[in-house]
């Protein structure tokens, strides 16, 4: 088997003040402290952002009041080998979508659907797919790593998705939102999805990154 570090694939979404939001979540915004064009030694900015913003990741906090933050979470559970499976199923992640597929303990498992299109408009759409709660009770009970999603939530919206949620991040299992996989095609790869350290932390953006394998 041969990893291609050469030929890195970004599948973290731009953040940019036009970007897709989660409804009510707080949006980007940048303040130029110091430009160079302005007279400035340097160029230094100052942001604003949800810790969910983009391609980020979910720790047990952010649903479970006792869970682990960003500082005490198990940072191996965002590299790693990952499979990418897609999902044809246009409305949710079913337990049948997913049961016959290759799925064992300690994967990393990413989920590529229609998202994927979605993620190219800056409109929220509330139909994305979701992992249903059958769905999410069979990953558990198979101890996968990490699940990923091509949308801002892996589970659908409503009380359903917050109870997805629980589910894995109660095992603690590592959530991954809004990964860009639509160029990217079914198979292996390894992944690096580190989120920032921060004290106290329910969230954190991530820089996404795929590299091909040679089997």
């Amino acid at each position: 088997m041969k990893i291609f570090w050469d030929k890195p694939i970004d599948v973290s979404l731009l953040i940019h003040e036009d970007m897709l939001f989660w409804p009510n979540d707080p949006k980007f915004q940048r303040e130029w402290v110091a430009k160079i064009s302005e007279g400035k030694n340097a160029n230094l900015s100052k942001i604003t952002l949800g810790s969910h913003t983009g391609t980020h990741i979910d720790t047990p906090y952010h649903f479970l009041d006792h869970g682990k933050t960003l500082e005490n979470i198990d940072i191996s559970r965002f590299y790693g080998f990952a499979k990418v499976f897609e999902i044809k199923n246009p409305n949710k992640i079913l337990l049948q979508d997913i049961e016959t597929l290759p799925i064992e303990e300690g994967d990393i498992i990413l989920f590529k659907t229609k998202n994927s299109l979605l993620l190219k408009e800056n409109i929220f759409h509330d139909d994305y797919v979701g992992l249903s709660l059958e769905a999410a009770r069979y990953l558990a009970d198979k101890n996968v790593k990490t699940i990923g999603i091509d949308y801002l939530s892996i589970g659908p919206r409503g009380d359903e998705g917050r109870e997805v949620h629980r589910i894995l991040l109660g095992k603690e299992i590592g959530i991954i939102e809004g990964l860009n996989l639509l160029e990217i095609k079914e198979g292996r790869y390894f992944m690096m999805a580190l989120p920032l350290k921060i004290k106290g932390g329910e969230g954190s953006p991530v820089r996404a990154i795929l590299f091909p394998i040679e089997e």
